[in-house]
């Protein structure tokens, strides 16, 4: 008698396996993160699997996004970074991006970082402001390096992205699918905790203070790898 196969596992299994297995693999990617070229390393893998994640959530719901190159709506929304992925952003633009370029985005990032203290904290929350690596085309100055926050959003729903960046409203309903913003959130999360294991800070930051503070600020690279809070500004 022939030996039966195993059932193949359902689409949806393979995604729950796929997030569970991430959290030992996170671990072990952000274990050397205190060594540059690691932390680097890390967050690449990080962002990949982001990216693999949310790929087969669309895939496997059949979701139509509204999404386009040059659309920049969610461009304009207040974003959030971990340390490790401002010091591995900054390292990019070190690398990618030319000096004339790379001074403008420091000077973009200055206004903003000025605009948010002059608005303070809850005027801020109703307030939209050009990322400061936004390019003139609608472009992202750092595509390739964006954050976890950037790569999660996936609009289904184009008339919602219009109407919250013409007026900031938590009434608006979220253009994003709850499967894809649950699935992207247990891959961030988890990224998060596995640096929080290595000893490192891992406190959300505006991604204007912090990515300001990790271009121009050594003392803040030097005080995330002794384990403390790196942007004393954010």
């Amino acid at each position: 008698m022939a030996e039966l196969s195993p059932p193949r596992a359902a689409p949806a299994d393979e995604r729950r396996a796929s997030l569970s297995a991430w959290g030992d693999d996170a671990r072990g990617a952000f274990s050397g993160a205190r060594d540059p070229a690691r932390l680097e390393a890390a967050v690449v893998r990080f962002h990949r699997t982001l990216d693999a994640t949310i790929a087969a959530t669309v895939e496997g719901h059949g979701l139509a996004l509204d999404c386009k190159r040059g659309c920049s709506h969610c461009c304009h929304l207040r974003v959030h970074v971990q340390p490790h992925e401002a010091f591995a952003l900054a390292a990019w633009l070190r690398r990618h991006v030319e000096p004339e370029r790379l001074a403008e985005i420091v000077r973009r990032l200055k206004e903003n970082v000025a605009r948010t203290r002059e608005l303070g904290e809850e005027a801020r929350k109703r307030t939209n402001i050009a990322c400061a690596l936004l390019a003139s085309d609608g472009t992202c100055s750092a595509y390739e390096a964006r954050p976890a926050q950037c790569r999660r959003y996936h609009s289904l729903r184009l008339a919602a992205c219009e109407a919250f960046r013409t007026q900031p409203d938590e009434s608006i309903e979220s253009p994003l699918h709850p499967a894809l913003a649950h699935n992207a959130a247990v891959i961030i999360t988890q990224a998060q905790h596995a640096v929080r294991a290595a000893g490192l800070e891992a406190e959300n930051a505006d991604l204007n203070f912090a990515l300001l503070e990790a271009l121009e600020n050594p003392k803040a690279w030097r005080r995330w790898k002794d384990g403390k809070k790196p942007f004393v500004g954010a």
